[in-house]
Parts: structure tokens; sequence; C-alpha cells
């Protein structure tokens, strides 16, 4: 018998935590970004609106969560995924055999709530079950392609993936190397503890590189600068920050935030000094951070959102995404 409950504050929330990450256990397809620790931290400095988190059990397991918020956007009640906007995966996780039963649920549910009129479900799985939810005749359901992520494949052995790149890159990377030696040592560092000063360097050197092109960056775009201390703080409990730097005369020139997570390190974001954009440090970083997580027994690291041309240079693969746009129909 499946039942569905409706959550609507923090602190029923935080008491599913642990069902939460059993669930999680379950999915092989589960990130960081699906960890109550990540969600949570999100709604304490994003949320806005009425919590409605729907959970699904199955007697007393939970089987199924969409952890999400109903909130007024552009003139509408909007139903929306939390982490949005700054998280670049948001499938729900649904235990493997209920899909069409959450699905059927969800098909009777969404129509009998009147206080909303749209959900905006953003950065699902290209083959997520609830698209399913289109089948309805009673919800309006726009399935569409959005920008995918990409991942590289290492497979524990950085020698042979570094030796299949192309002849360029690794000359580019060799040649960058050679240039910045030349004008003093190199240092590259990982930490997993986010001391304060790196941090604050982390954010300066980010929007300084965005601030030369023009545009705000992610972090002032979001302000998320908050944000990013209290969760690099919280996954640092948890052991999944990493953070790779590169010091150059004893200066940090390079930084990537980065979460390392069964196997996989995500490079969520990284920066650059601009004055020394010539020196290609984000590249030299880059190859230093790949060979550690290789060295560690990682098999592959994910980019996360995007599809710039570099990703693929370093052998990045397409994943798929999508967004699903549901309204309700209100003459039904």
């Amino acid at each position: 018998m499946l039942t569905l409950q409706t959550i609507d504050d923090l602190g029923g929330l935080g008491e599913l935590q642990n069902q939460w990450r059993s669930l999680l256990d379950e999915i092989d397809a589960a990130t960081p970004f699906h960890l109550p620790t990540w969600q949570l931290t999100w709604w304490r400095h994003f949320g806005s609106g009425q919590l409605r988190t729907l959970a699904f059990f199955e007697r007393d397991t939970l089987v199924g969560l969409i952890p999400c918020f109903r909130h007024e956007w552009e003139g509408a009640q909007q139903l929306t995924l939390i982490g949005s906007g700054i998280t670049d995966f948001l499938e729900p996780p649904i235990r493997t055999g209920y899909e069409n039963a959450i699905v059927e649920r969800l098909q009777n549910y969404l129509p009998s709530q009147t206080d909303w009129d749209l959900c905006n479900w953003q950065d699902l799985a290209s083959e997520t079950p609830l698209q399913r939810l289109g089948d309805s005749k009673t919800l309006c359901a726009q399935f569409v392609e959005e920008t995918h992520c990409t991942a590289i494949p290492v497979n524990g052995n950085f020698d042979d993936y570094w030796q299949a790149r192309s002849s360029e890159l690794k000359r580019n990377v060799r040649r960058y190397t050679q240039r910045a030696e030349a004008g003093g040592a190199i240092r590259f560092e990982i930490d997993e503890k986010p001391c304060p000063e790196l941090m604050d360097t982390l954010i300066k050197l980010h929007s300084a590189r965005w601030q030369k092109r023009g545009e705000s960056g992610m972090i002032v775009a979001n302000r998320s600068a908050n944000f990013l201390r209290d969760i690099a703080t919280r996954f640092a409990n948890e052991n999944i920050l990493r953070l790779f730097t590169l010091q150059w005369n004893g200066r940090t020139v390079a930084i990537i935030f980065a979460f390392s997570w069964r196997k996989t390190m995500y490079g969520y974001l990284s920066a650059f000094d601009p004055e020394y954009e010539k020196l290609g440090f984000g590249r030299i970083l880059l190859f230093h951070a790949i060979r550690y997580a290789s060295s560690t027994g990682h098999t592959a690291w994910n980019f996360l959102r995007g599809d710039e041309p570099y990703k693929v240079w370093w052998g990045a693969q397409p994943i798929a995404k999508a967004r699903l746009i549901i309204k309700r129909n209100h003459t039904s």
C-alpha cells in the first residue's frame, strides 16, 4: 500500500534525513546534490514560499521523495524543486520498482490540489519516469531537453586516460607548466577543510575572472557566497569536500571547488586569477586534480552543467538532461 505524505515545514523534512539517506543508498544515479545536507542547506539560504515536499511510503519505508516548494513566480503559483538554479542534478529519488505507482499517485494528487498553477522541474534525468505525467488527461505536461552535463570516465588509470588525450592538449599543459615554472615554483595542494581565507580567495578569483569578461558570474548572480561557505563546512564534515589549489610563488592562482562522492569527483566551481590567464593555470590545475581523482580510486570526473568545448578536449561525454513543465488544467 503506497501512501503519500506532504511535508510543509523544515522540521518535518529534517526528521526524514535517515530514511532519505537510506533511499539514496539504493539509487545508483544519486549525487551529492540529492543528499539532505545539500537540499536543506539550499532551503535555508534560498527557500521562499511554502515547503511542499512529497514523500511516498510503503508502510513505514520511504520509497520516493520529491523535495519541492510552492511560491509565486511571474504571477503564477509554482511548484519548484528544492535546489533549483544552482544544482545540476535534481532527479527525485525513487526506489526501483515504484516508478509507476508513484507516477499514478501524482496523476491523482496534482489535479486535486487547487493552490498551484505550474510545476517547473529542471535538471531531471532524460529518462525520468516523471515524464509519464504527460499521459494524464487532467494535466498539461511539456518535456523538453535541457543543457546537458558532461563527465570524464577515468577508470582508475590516469596514464591510460592521459595517453588518449589529443597531442595538442598534452602539449599545451606541458608548455603552460614549463612557462609558469620559469617564473616561479608551482605547488598543487588538496584541502578537505574550508579555511575562511581559502573560501574568500575562491569567491574573489571567481568574481574577478567574470568581471574581466564583463559578466557577474554565478556567485554574484545567485548571491551564493554564504551558501558556498556553509555547504563547504557541512560537506567537509561528511568528507565530501575537496578544494584543489595551485600555488605559484606562494600565491593562490587557481582553485577548484569539488565534491567527492561514490567514486566520482564533481567539479562544482572553478576560479583562476585573470591577471595570469596567459599562463594557463586553470588547465594546469585541472590536470593535477584529475590525476589526483584517478589515483584515489575515482572512476569519473563530472564537469556538471554546460557543454563548453574545453570539456570535450579533456574527454568529457554528455549526460542528457531534461525539464518537465506541468500545468494544471483549471477547466477539468
